[in-house]
């Protein structure tokens, strides 16, 4: 029996599992920039949601028993040290800016005190959707011939509202983020084909951040708890905490 055990812990470890990650810190702050064409670009920092969809793509048929919520995180994965991202803004219009958050393209609309010069409240509105893929493989060790893999087309959208005090300098602020995640996958085994297979996913962000605003240096901080339900797996929640840096005009 002791045998048996140890023979299913190494089998469990040696499984092929394909996870997908999801960035955990947005930065949904509620000011656009003052003036048409005014803007920012800055790298962000963040901790990892990882979402594993499938359990072992290098068995026939694939084992596909439940989604798992951060079962291989590390440290790296929930302490920002290991996910770094792009983000980006342009005003195209009065409190209205587009915006880039990694692979999201969104629009977030500035809808109290928009350009003010005073101490005054503030809040937006915004929305995004986009697209991306993850592969993961195994391959021979020999002939370096990839025998197995998973291939996930995820399609992710997102509306939210933030508000918060702005000063001449910084921005104290609340959000919440309702996102949604659709994934399909794909698995090559030995020239077997297998799925495409569906999963979907919800994450509810609540975060409390401080940006700085105005032209020139760009730093922001944010602590944010989200709420996580995925079909065919329990109800998950985490802790995450991100920062970003860059420059505004």
């Amino acid at each position: 029996m002791r045998l048996l055990l140890v023979f299913s812990a190494l089998m469990m470890l040696s499984a092929c599992s394909h996870t997908i990650n999801f960035r955990a810190n947005h930065f949904a702050t509620p000011i656009v920039g003052d003036t048409q064409w005014s803007g920012h670009l800055a790298a962000a920092g963040t901790s990892s949601t990882n979402i594993t969809v499938v359990n072992n793509y290098t068995t026939n048929p694939p084992i596909r028993t439940s989604v798992e919520v951060n079962s291989n995180a590390d440290a790296t994965d929930l302490l920002m040290l290991n996910n770094v991202g792009f983000d980006a803004s342009l005003s195209i219009a009065k409190s209205l800016e587009v915006y880039l958050d990694n692979a999201l393209f969104g629009l977030r609309w500035q809808i109290l005190n928009h350009a003010s010069t005073g101490d005054a409240w503030v809040a937006a509105l915004q929305g995004a959707y986009g697209t991306k893929n993850k592969t993961s493989s195994e391959s021979d060790n020999n002939t370096s011939t990839v025998t197995a893999s998973a291939t996930s087309d995820v399609k992710s959208s997102q509306v939210g509202a933030s508000v918060g005090y702005k000063t001449s300098g910084v921005v104290p602020y609340l959000s919440y983020i309702h996102e949604t995640h659709d994934v399909k996958t794909t698995v090559t085994n030995n020239n077997i084909t297998f799925g495409p297979y569906d999963d979907h996913g919800v994450h509810d962000y609540f975060s409390v951040g401080l940006t700085s605003a105005g032209k020139g240096f760009r730093v922001a901080i944010e602590y944010s708890m989200i709420t996580i339900n995925w079909d065919r797996a329990d109800k998950a929640y985490q802790n995450a905490i991100g920062g970003k840096i860059g420059i505004a005009w």
